[in-house]
């Protein structure tokens, strides 16, 4: 939909919703999207976006057929297997004695069998995005075959690597060759940190990982039977926050970064809400709200591991027999640490040389007592650029299985001291509290003070992340973001509130409204997450939930 509502398109809904007259068309296309009819004489009908689904459109309609013949179910009717719709709702404009009218997508027929009443002469259509095209649903089940997208390309003589394959480009491959899908926008995928939206300093970090910041961290394996969208998902879902939807408008398909909507203005404000409001529900799941993620990624499989190893002048030292060659890029290297470390810590195994130890989440080095004594904690060497110079760093990836923890917190002290299983005592609620009693290092706070579903006011609620998707994590620095993202959502999708209005049809999803609810005294600013349009009823139903930031803003 467009980014920005016309005043004319407010006036045509203030001036309807008192006696609303719309038109719903209906264009149908053959298999080379040319149009062949239009289908009239509707009279009912829904339509949803739920920004939250992977088939984000769905619509509903009843027809009482002008042209009965064209609608029975024939090879060569407007019904059938291999055509497709287009929607758009009109809304009559008295002064131009005309229709305006509003795109509400493409469509595939769901429910091609319909219902006919003989005794009315209707019939019932359902129908839903293209994303059924690739589920599997209408199309997009794959036969025989087993598909691999390596992480990258070997000298098959050396061993070394000459080059990463990107997301994107998988991405690309799959729509181009598995779906046949030429119309697309597809941004760049890959680390947090290397997108301007999350960091100012984006470039930079680019730069220095030019090679890996947005490459296929490990090789992706699919059998057959699997469907080309279960391919995307699994390639959309590497790094959180990312969403994949056919453009309402085009039609072309869009992976993006979910919007943070930060810096964007408002979509509608309350005063327009207001004079459309027809009622209001506010409600929360209790039984969803989770304030603490605990997410267990990958058991880290080495390259090579030793446990003597000696600490001295900020170097840990060992000499692993069957290495030879030197670091090579992305070699994991397993260490027992015999003392916590100082600041700018290195490791040198054999004659390599000392490489600076580093946090994959900001590449910044490690900072004093990290590591802790008599434990195993895993490497990986990557090379990066520097000022323009190839330099080597140690990533640390963390212990042998991927851990992490996110809690939503107020920033509040609680004053409070509880005894751990050390014997020590441990303030209530801080890091070094959930670091002892989750028995876990990686632990991050959030901190948003006007948050109702804090662990101050609401007591530890845990959810716990394990398997699947979850075992594709790497590193605690990946789990970390990936513990702060499902967080984030366990909280902002469960503080939201209902309202149905006027028939609003030019409403989409992650677009930023201001709202009063009727029992607070102030305005708060909400995301829309989903909208129902009723066109018999001339309602909409939008379900939006507060805005709470995941990052700061850059400055």
């Amino acid at each position: 939909m467009a980014d920005l509502i016309t005043q004319n398109d407010l006036i045509l809904v203030l001036s309807g919703s008192a006696s609303p007259k719309l038109d719903l068309k209906i264009e149908v296309f053959d298999q080379d999207q040319k149009i062949i009819g239009t289908i009239h004489g509707v009279v009912s009908g829904s339509m949803s976006i739920n920004g939250e689904s992977d088939i984000r459109r769905t619509a509903s309609f009843v027809v009482q057929p002008t042209l009965t013949e064209q609608l029975r179910l024939t090879e060569k009717s407007l019904l059938w297997l291999n055509k497709d719709l287009r929607l758009s709702v009109g809304l009559y404009d008295i002064r131009a004695k005309q229709y305006e009218y509003y795109p509400l997508g493409s469509y595939v027929y769901t429910d091609t069998s319909g219902t006919y009443d003989a005794t009315t002469n209707r019939l019932t259509i359902n129908c839903a995005d293209f994303m059924k095209k690739l589920d599997g649903t209408k199309n997009g089940q794959l036969g025989a075959l087993r598909i691999r997208y390596p992480a990258y390309q070997e000298d098959a003589e050396t061993g070394e690597v000459i080059q990463y394959h990107k997301i994107r480009d998988a991405v690309i491959e799959t729509l181009e060759h598995l779906a046949k899908i030429t119309n697309y926008r597809i941004d760049d995928m890959g680390e947090a940190k290397a997108m301007p939206e999350y960091n100012r300093d984006w470039q930079t970090y680019r730069e220095e990982h030019e090679t890996t910041w947005n490459a296929i961290p490990f090789d992706q394996e699919f059998s057959s039977g699997c469907s080309i969208l279960s391919i995307l998902t699994a390639f959309r879902d590497l790094y959180p926050n990312y969403e994949m939807f056919f453009d309402m408008e085009t039609n072309a398909f869009i992976c993006q970064l979910k919007p943070m909507c930060y810096e964007d203005d408002l979509y509608l404000d309350h005063s327009f809400l207001k004079r459309v409001l027809i009622s209001e529900n506010t409600s929360v799941d209790m039984t969803t709200v989770r304030n603490i993620c605990e997410v267990w990624g990958n058991v880290i499989d080495v390259d090579y591991y030793i446990e003597e190893c000696a600490y001295s002048e900020h170097i840990y030292s060992a000499s692993i027999s069957g290495y030879e060659s030197g670091y090579e890029n992305g070699d994991v290297i397993g260490l027992k640490i015999p003392a916590a470390n100082h600041a700018d810590a290195k490791i040198q195994i054999n004659h390599f040389g000392a490489v600076g130890i580093y946090h994959e989440a900001n590449d910044a080095p490690i900072s004093a007592d990290v590591l802790k004594p008599d434990q195993v904690y895993a490497f990986k060497i990557r090379k990066t650029r520097v000022d323009g110079n190839q330099v080597q760093k140690a990533y640390l990836l963390g212990q042998w299985q991927v851990h992490a923890v996110n809690v939503l917190t107020d920033g509040t002290k609680s004053g409070q001291f509880v005894t751990g299983s050390d014997g020590q005592e441990y303030e209530l609620y801080s890091k070094e509290y959930f670091q002892n009693f989750y028995n876990c290092e990686r632990v991050d706070l959030t901190v948003t003070k006007d948050s109702p579903f804090t662990v101050e006011k609401l007591g530890e609620i845990p959810d716990v992340k394990t398997g699947n998707e979850y075992e594709n994590l790497t590193s605690d620095d990946l789990a970390a973001d990936r513990a702060k993202w499902e967080n984030w959502k366990n909280c902002r999708l469960t503080d939201h509130i209902t309202i149905t209005t006027a028939l609003l049809p030019f409403l989409d999803v992650n677009k930023k409204v201001s709202y009063q609810r009727s029992d607070s005294d102030r305005e708060q600013q909400y995301i829309i997450s989903s909208v129902s349009h009723d066109f018999s009823a001339f309602t909409s139903t939008i379900t939006m939930y507060r805005f709470y930031p995941l990052y700061e803003p850059r400055t």
